[in-house]
């Protein structure tokens, strides 16, 4: 039996890890084994006591919970078996998209709007009267059957997070006082979803160096054997006949089947065709982000963000390459012609060998039968780039200030050149678009200063944005 495990380690590595940040299918599984998690994030803002969080992560993390529930619902629907570890919800408020402005000017307000989610969003299935309470008094709730090898090999070590009720096929464990359901299964056809307290292993045991133990390895291989036992077992006792071939001759079909077979083929084209347009929109947000590289990358992806930008701030721009000549970047306008080079650092600054490097590449250029005047030397740096843009130091040491001042060179910082190209992106700002080719050539031997983009737009504005949930 083929068995996967999504945001659940089981100890020693036993099966097959899926981290719940994974795009992974789970159709190749008889067995998942999944506890609810958001998963990675780095927000660390709060909202009504709760995480919040931003823009980007909460596209991140909803597509996360979606996608999730997603597979194992058609795991369940394709008769696979699903076990939910039931860990404490994690619960956060992500934004919702929409929002609402105030005020002109300086005084302009963004209220950004968000709504309550939860690692539990990702189940196949709806769980009523939730609620999170933490013990370890257990007791089987009838006849366990299929459960019973599984609640003898690890009911002591079960200790639930939640109660809850609800319908389900059948009721495994309570809690000892009170009654509440702590592990239920709910079945259609031969799939089956499995909810089970957490497991309260004793990690010491388990990891030593950050390494599992062959105790660790015992422990996993003994979990998931009982794992399968119980899925084996479960799908047994809810076997059903598959039709047989004449049983399918339109002569036993009724109207009622046709009509939601025509509805389910309609619902499928649907689908498709909206998955082809979901995916055209992923293609066309990844694009819609490469100017970011412009704040951290290096390298040829620097170089290409730098490309894109300096084309939407109306340069021709693009890489050199003509016999033994190679430069990052030659750019034109009605302004000028400009030969630039580009480099990203970790944690350094740009020293003086980059603009020694981009001098060279001037004179070899003016040396070409061509060219007639020297071009405009222009050295592209994202120093610290793995740094917010606002915490780190000099972009170019003093040395290349000196070298550039007297060679008459512009000096990029590019993070300067985002908010620009990030406005031009969506406007047809000619003028603005001039105005910054115009700082380009008039920066001789200093950092260029772009001028600012018009407050047009929320993003470009001076806003104070504060939050509130959708029923505010």
């Amino acid at each position: 039996m083929e068995v996967l495990s999504v945001g659940y380690e089981v100890p020693g590595g036993s099966v097959e890890f899926v981290p719940l940040e994974s795009s992974r299918s789970l159709l190749d599984a008889d067995l998942v084994i999944f506890e609810p998690s958001l998963g990675e994030h780095s927000s660390r803002e709060s909202y009504q006591g709760k995480l919040s969080l931003g823009e980007h992560e909460s596209f991140v993390v909803k597509e996360r919970l979606s996608h999730w529930r997603r597979e194992l619902l058609g795991s369940f629907n394709a008769g696979k078996v699903v076990v939910l570890f039931l860990a404490t919800p994690e619960e956060a408020y992500a934004r919702t998209g929409t929002e609402e402005y105030s005020g002109t000017g300086r005084n302009r307000q963004v209220t950004v709007h968000v709504a309550p989610i939860s690692s539990y969003d990702s189940l196949p299935i709806k769980i009523e009267d939730l609620v999170v309470a933490s013990g370890s008094g257990v007791v089987p709730a009838g006849d366990l059957g299929y459960f019973a090898g599984f609640w003898q090999d690890f009911g002591p070590l079960l200790r639930y997070e939640v109660h809850f009720g609800g319908r389900f096929t059948k009721v495994l464990l309570n809690t000892r006082a009170g009654g509440r359901i702590v592990a239920a299964v709910f079945t259609k056809g031969n799939g089956a979803v499995v909810l089970i307290p957490p497991l309260a292993f004793d990690e010491a045991k388990l990891v030593k160096n950050d390494q599992w133990t062959a105790e660790a390895r015992k422990v996993g291989l003994r979990l998931v054997t009982s794992l399968v036992e119980m899925a084996k077992a479960l799908r047994s006792s809810q076997a059903i006949t598959p039709p047989p071939e004449w049983a399918l001759h339109e002569n036993w079909r009724s109207d009622l089947e046709r009509d939601l077979e025509r509805q389910i083929g309609e619902l499928s084209m649907q689908l498709d065709s909206l998955g082809i347009q979901r995916d055209q929109l992923r293609d066309d947000l990844a694009l819609a982000g490469d100017l970011r590289r412009l704040l951290y990358e290096k390298g040829k992806q620097l170089e290409n963000a730098i490309g894109d930008a300096l084309r939407l701030l109306g340069f021709n721009a693009g890489p050199f390459r003509q016999g033994d000549s190679e430069f990052d970047s030659v750019f034109s306008s009605p302004e000028g012609r400009c030969l630039g080079e580009a480099e990203g650092k970790d944690s350094h600054a740009i020293n003086i060998d980059k603009l020694s490097q981009l001098e060279r590449n001037i004179q070899e250029d003016f040396a070409r039968e061509e060219v007639s005047e020297h071009a405009k030397g222009v050295l592209f740096g994202n120093a610290y780039r793995l740094i917010e843009p606002s915490a780190r130091n000099e972009f170019f040491t003093r040395k290349c200030r000196s070298g550039a001042a007297r060679a008459q060179v512009a000096l990029v910082r590019t993070p300067d050149l985002f908010p620009v190209a990030r406005y031009l992106r969506s406007t047809n700002d000619s003028v603005f678009a001039k105005a910054c080719r115009q700082a380009v050539f008039t920066a001789e031997g200093r950092e260029v200063d772009f001028p600012s983009p018009p407050p047009d737009r929320p993003e470009d504005a001076d806003t104070n944005v504060r939050e509130s949930s959708l029923g505010d």
